[in-house]
Formats: C-alpha cells, sequence, structure tokens
C-alpha cells in the first residue's frame, strides 16, 4: 500500500517508469481536463490505456442514498446499468472499496480481500458481468473537503495491478486532486455567471463583451435578440453595424475613451474606469436605444491575449418591459390574480384606462383594485407604487 502527500517521493517517479514526455503528456491531459465537454476525458483514457485498464472512472460526487453520483467514465459506459439497477442508485451503498485514506493507491484485494470481494453482491451481480474483476483505487480530499474517487478496473483474463502500476497512479496522484480543486471554482463561477446572465436577461437588458478592435466575444440573449431585430444595430462579420453611419465613428470613439480610461484610472489611483454612453434612433422611428459603454479592467499578463475582453456594451430598449411573474407580484406584496395583474400593466406605464381596456373591466373597478394595491404595497400614489414594483426583485423572477 503506497502512500503521498502533496509531494511525491523522487523513488516514486524511478518504480513508475515515466519517460519526460509520457510524464508531460499526461499532466497536461489531467489539467485540461477541467476545460473539457466531458471533464478528464483525455486524462481518463490516457491512464486507462498506460495500466492497460478496461475502464477508469473519476467520481467527483460519490452517490448517496438521497443524491446520484458525479462520475466521468473512460470508455463512457453511463453509470454500469444493468438490467434498469445502476451503480448510481443502488450498487453504491453495497460497495466495500471507499473510504481510502486520502493520498493512498492500492487495489481492491488487498484493502477488501480477493475472496471477500468475489464473493460481495456488488462484483456478483455487476461487475462480474461487466468483465471488472481487478481494481485499483485512489481517495482525493478537495480543499473544500469533498472525497472524490479515483478508479481502474481490468478484466477476468488480466493481471492483478502491480506495484509500478500504483506508483503511476501516486505520482499523478497530487495533479488530479489540483485539477479537480480547479474545476470545482470554475464550476462555481460558472453557476454564479450563470445567475447573473439569467437575472440580466429577465430585465431585458443586452449586455455584450468587445475585445479592444471592437470584435464581439460574446452577446447574452437579450442582445441577441435586439441586435437581431436590425432596428437601428446589427452584428455583421463580428463587429456592430449601425444603420445611420454618423453613429459608427461616435461609437468608436466611446469605446476607444472607455479603454483608455483604465489606464488613466491605474495611473491616478481611480476605483473605476470611465463609463461612456450614446443613444441611437431607429429606422422603425421606435423609441431610441440606449447604449451604455464600460471598460473592463485585466490583469497586466492579460494585456496580450487577443480574446481578451476590453469593454461591455449594455443596450436597453426602453420600449420593453422586463419579464416579470404575476405569481412572484402576488408572493410580494399579498395581492389578489387581478390585483397583480393590474400592478403589472402600471408597472409597465398604462394608464389606468389602459390597464382597464387591457383587463377588460371597467375604470371604476380598476380603481377600487388600485385603492387596495396602494394599501397592501404601502403606497399612496401611482408614481410611488410604480418605483416600488420597479426596484423590487420582481423583474429578477
Amino acid at each position: 500500500m503506497a502512500k503521498t502527500g502533496h509531494l511525491v517521493e523522487p523513488s516514486i517517479y524511478a518504480l513508475a517508469g515515466f519517460t519526460v514526455a509520457q510524464y508531460g503528456e499526461l499532466l497536461d491531459a489531467i489539467y485540461r481536463g477541467p476545460l473539457e465537454e466531458v471533464p478528464w476525458s483525455s486524462a481518463l483514457e490516457s491512464i486507462r490505456m498506460l495500466l492497460g485498464a478496461c475502464s477508469a472512472t473519476l467520481v467527483l460526487r460519490p452517490p448517496t442514498l438521497d443524491r446520484p453520483g458525479s462520475m466521468f467514465n473512460m470508455p463512457p459506459r453511463g453509470t454500469y446499468g444493468r438490467q434498469g439497477v445502476t451503480y448510481n442508485s443502488y450498487y453504491h451503498s453495497l460497495d466495500p472499496f471507499v473510504d481510502l485514506p486520502p493520498g493512498t493507491v492500492t487495489t481492491v484485494d488487498k484493502f477488501v480481500g480477493s475472496e471477500a470481494w468475489c464473493r460481495g453482491p456488488i462484483y456478483q451481480e455487476l461487475l462480474k458481468g461487466l468483465d471488472m474483476r481487478y481494481v485499483l483505487g485512489a481517495d482525493i480530499q478537495s480543499d473544500d473537503g469533498v472525497v472524490c474517487r479515483f478508479r481502474l478496473c481490468r478484466g477476468h483474463d488480466a493481471e492483478d495491478f502491480s506495484e509500478q502500476d500504483q506508483a503511476v497512479c501516486l505520482a499523478l496522484l497530487p495533479h488530479l486532486k489540483r485539477a479537480v480543486d480547479l474545476y470545482s471554482r470554475i464550476d462555481v463561477a460558472e453557476s454564479e455567471r450563470g445567475l447573473y446572465e439569467y437575472a440580466v436577461d429577465r430585465m431585458l437588458i443586452g449586455m455584450v463583451v468587445l475585445d479592444d478592435q471592437g470584435m464581439v466575444l460574446k452577446a447574452n440573449a437579450a442582445a441577441r435578440t435586439l441586435l437581431g431585430e436590425n432596428d437601428g444595430i446589427r452584428l455583421r462579420g463580428g463587429k456592430f453595424e449601425f444603420a445611420d453611419t454618423r453613429y459608427r465613428s461616435r461609437f468608436r470613439e466611446l469605446v476607444h475613451r472607455s479603454i483608455d480610461s483604465i489606464s488613466v484610472a491605474r495611473d491616478d489611483g481611480a476605483s473605476a474606469p470611465m463609463v461612456e454612453a450614446m443613444s441611437l434612433p431607429r429606422p422603425s422611428g421606435t423609441a431610441r436605444l440606449e447604449v451604455l459603454i464600460r471598460a473592463i479592467p485585466v490583469r497586466e499578463w492579460a494585456d496580450e491575449n487577443k480574446w481578451c475582453p476590453a469593454c461591455v456594451v449594455v443596450i436597453r430598449d426602453p420600449a420593453c418591459s422586463a419579464q416579470t411573474s404575476v405569481e412572484v407580484l402576488r408572493q410580494l406584496f399579498d395581492f389578489t390574480p387581478t390585483e397583480a395583474a393590474l400592478a403589472l400593466q402600471l408597472a409597465n406605464g398604462l394608464s389606468l384606462e389602459e390597464a382597464a381596456d387591457v383587463l377588460k373591466v371597467k375604470t371604476n373597478t380598476v380603481r377600487a383594485h388600485l385603492r387596495s394595491i396602494f394599501q397592501k404595497a404601502g403606497v399612496t400614489r401611482q408614481a410611488e407604487l410604480v418605483r416600488t414594483l420597479l426596484n423590487s426583485v420582481v423583474s429578477l423572477s
């Protein structure tokens, strides 16, 4: 049974028998793992082939009785299902090859015992039929305390994993741990970004990220909708194209001025770069689009990256109303369904008479509902009501 901490003893590398090129390729695959569409598929396949295993598995989140696990397998085998029953749904609770000391690489025959393993239900009912006899494993404890599992399997016609095989895994284990920690951080950042993007989309605010040459790197759903209307501004060849060419040079000027303000802010010790703004007329004659330009501070090492975001362009159509949930309005203010529907129409800028027409009720009925709405929202005027609704979390629902 071999053990390791954060550092691997030189003797382990000697026993593993890596060439420099081979070791470098494995580390490259491990650290690219968090960015792959199927995380660590390249690394798992490389390790599997190197050690002559029939499967390689990384369990990022072990299954529990009330929650499925998160597993990556090479070659892909789903969750090793047999007649509708899977490792995730059932056999994980019967697996004796768990809770290995972190940093330890060992085989199932050493840890459990070959006789006990071969008599056990997980082998008899699941793995035996999949031609998985020998298992090599290690547990990896991430920085946030989650214990991940790394497992390799060989078939019945193969031999058990050797001391050299264990040394190979032992040499890779610290790097797998760091890559798992990176994956965890990326996953949290992506989840947060998704929440922010959803909130901005719900408010119908278009956001477009540009590089320093004005090329579009990313656009959210609201921006794609606005630009797709081709009413004053659109995307062409990865850049903004304006219906009125007079605004093109103005836009470029503001973008460059905003980006230049980054270095000025850095030199002067200012807290934030300059924000630029302009409005754009639309051929349709509807309200002018409102455009805000803000430079994105970057780290020094990213200055030469051609894909580095330089500024964000915020586009807002003042004629659009944010997508608001009537049900959330009801929950926030204890409105009735009719009161919530009326409050929504008023928040969208309609007058009482116009709201009555939309709701197909009499104006006097609307006025009666409005009094109740005022009382529940704690306001006395329609302008206060609209401000209260627009400043609430309703538009984020």
